[in-house]
């Protein structure tokens, strides 16, 4: 498989691309299906995105006034993890880690229809993925009220991994202490969205204080040699996201993104979508734009591609 990717890459060849094992574990189940999946499925023609967002905020402002008025409430949040797991199997997505908020699955019945839901979707579409259900927690949230009602969640051991997203500068990170603590009782792998907007010291502050096993973007480590090290030595995995950066304005361009520096520096890191319904770009995509743009070569990329489905638990 690695000749085809490589002459997928070299060739500009989506459909090479798409015949190779790839990881994506780092993904939004409710922003994780194609736009043109949800429009054949909708019978509807949706908004494409711009080229580049108004930050974080300017992206959930535009999901929230074009792409949500089609596909709001239950039935909208269904479809749209439905399109998440097709996806995954047109892409041969290997390994899939999808994150998901209590809030959608008590608005669907809770656990016991969740659960039966999910799995028929996995099953249909991608029976042979490894799938690694997140559970995740907005940063606004009441901390103490989830952690209180984690166990609901959590006894079950659908989950694999646990993730806080949604901004980074809401609460300090000590505040999460709580909602990480009972993550460890059940064994959960342990991420965060952090050092996508914040910087390098914050993604070093929030691995020690939290206990990170990995870190949901990170691309703020790169600034600083010493952080770099520290991730590099305690094997913190980056789960990175070259489109959502760069359209959100974290990154400058992909040929300038800082994978290469994580890279070359030690720190494990994986190419991961993210939102695909609102940046646009499938995971094959993400290879081809870094490649395109000459920010890793081919043994590069195809030794990231590995790590994502080297780290299968």
């Amino acid at each position: 498989m690695k000749d085809l990717f490589f002459e997928g890459l070299i060739e500009n060849d989506t459909e090479k691309l798409l015949r190779v094992p790839k990881s994506d574990i780092h993904v939004h189940s409710t922003k994780g299906c194609r736009r043109e999946w949800l429009e054949e499925r909708l019978n509807v023609d949706l908004p494409k995105p711009p080229p580049k967002f108004d930050g974080l905020w300017g992206m959930q402002g535009w999901f929230t006034s074009t792409i949500k008025p089609y596909c709001s409430g239950a039935e909208g949040i269904i479809v749209r993890w439905e399109g998440s797991f097709a996806e995954a199997g047109r892409n041969n997505i290997t390994r899939l880690a999808m994150n998901f908020g209590v809030t959608e699955i008590e608005l669907v019945g809770g656990m016991e229809t969740f659960v039966p839901m999910i799995e028929g979707f996995h099953k249909k579409y991608c029976p042979d993925t490894v799938f690694e259900p997140e559970i995740t927690y907005v940063a606004a949230c009441d901390v103490q009220m989830e952690t209180d009602r984690m166990d609901e969640y959590l006894s079950s051991g659908y989950f694999r991994s646990i993730d806080v997203c949604g901004g980074e500068d809401i609460k300090p990170v000590e505040d999460f202490i709580p909602l990480y603590r009972k993550a460890e009782q059940y064994r959960l792998i342990k991420r965060m969205h952090v050092g996508e907007s914040g910087s390098a010291e914050d993604v070093r502050r929030a691995v020690e204080i939290l206990g990170l096993d990995e870190v949901h973007h990170g691309i703020g480590a790169a600034s600083s040699k010493e952080v770099m090290r520290f991730l590099a030595d305690n094997k913190i995995q980056l789960n990175v996201c070259p489109s959502s950066n760069v359209m959100l304005g974290y990154a400058k361009s992909y040929k300038e993104y800082p994978i290469r520096t994580l890279y070359e520096n030690g720190v494990k890191v994986t190419i991961n979508t993210d939102d695909l319904l609102l940046f646009d770009s499938s995971i094959e995509n993400e290879y081809l734009l870094l490649y395109n743009a000459g920010a890793l070569g081919l043994e590069e990329l195809n030794d990231i591609r590995m790590q994502g489905l080297c780290s299968l638990p």
